[in-house]
Order: structure tokens, then C-alpha cells, then sequence
């Protein structure tokens, strides 16, 4: 697993560095809410800072409803793929990882890996769609406040 995680942020960061002489949308300043479902049912949420043309990193939040009914604390990453398919506004999709600590149940610690699209509707909102794997990660659907 180390070795996965290794490999995709060296792709993430790669791919990140060879498209910045293209004109990049800010992904920075979003706040984004959650609510997934299944066997990892939760709420969540993060707000997102651009440290690259097409990455960003996140404080989290998450909130399970699960068994053990947890809450989680810690960071994700996400690389935004809208420059390498050429789409345009109002579609993001992105994908990353993220990490943190289980401040309650056995296994404290957790990586996982995530996938999502987000459709604006207007500059300020968006809907968003997000698939993952993990132990605090499972699909669900959010909005994003842009400021």
C-alpha cells in the first residue's frame, strides 16, 4: 500500500508540474460538504488550498455513522484532471488521497483514495459526486462553496 501511495503522488505531482504553462482555473478557496453512504456512512468536510496549478490539500473532517460511530481528523490531496481532458467550466473532476487519525475505535490511522466530479451551477455553488475506498472513505454526494 505504501508502495500505491508512493507512486501516486509522484504521478500526481508529474502531471501537475508538466501542464503549468496552460492556463489554470484556482481551486483553491472551496468549502466542501458531504454526506456518503454505505458501510461507511458520514458526514464530512474540507476546505480546499491550491498549492499547484492542479493540486490542492485539505483539512478534513469526517463523522461516521457506522458501527463505531467515529469521528476522523486529518489531510487529502487531490489533483484536478480539467486541463489534461480540456473541459471547461462548469465541470471539475479530480481525483487523490487522503490521511488521518480514528480519534475513537481500534485502528486510529487511515489512507484512502477518492474520486469526484463537481458540476457548478453558478460561481459561488456546486453539486458534487465523490467515489472511495478505505476505511473512512465510501461514495456520496456534497455541495461546494467557492469563495
Amino acid at each position: 500500500m505504501k508502495n500505491i501511495f508512493t507512486l501516486l503522488v509522484f504521478a500526481v505531482l508529474f502531471i501537475g508540474v508538466s501542464n503549468t504553462s496552460i492556463a489554470q482555473e484556482n481551486y483553491g478557496g472551496a468549502l466542501n460538504a458531504f454526506v456518503k453512504f454505505g458501510d461507511n456512512s458520514s458526514i464530512g468536510g474540507n476546505y480546499e488550498f491550491q498549492v499547484a496549478p492542479n493540486l490542492t490539500v485539505s483539512p478534513e473532517a469526517i463523522i461516521s455513522f457506522g458501527d463505531d460511530n467515529n469521528i476522523a481528523l486529518g489531510a487529502r490531496a487531490d489533483y484536478y484532471f480539467d486541463s489534461l481532458f480540456n473541459l471547461i467550466e462548469p465541470w471539475d473532476i479530480w481525483a487523490g488521497v487522503d490521511a488521518g487519525v480514528i480519534l475513537s475505535g481500534n485502528d486510529n490511522f487511515t489512507i484512502n483514495i477518492h474520486a469526484g466530479v463537481e458540476y457548478k451551477f453558478s460561481e459561488m455553488w456546486g453539486i458534487i459526486a465523490e467515489f472511495g475506498g478505505g476505511k473512512t472513505s465510501s461514495g456520496g454526494i456534497g455541495v461546494g462553496i467557492h469563495f
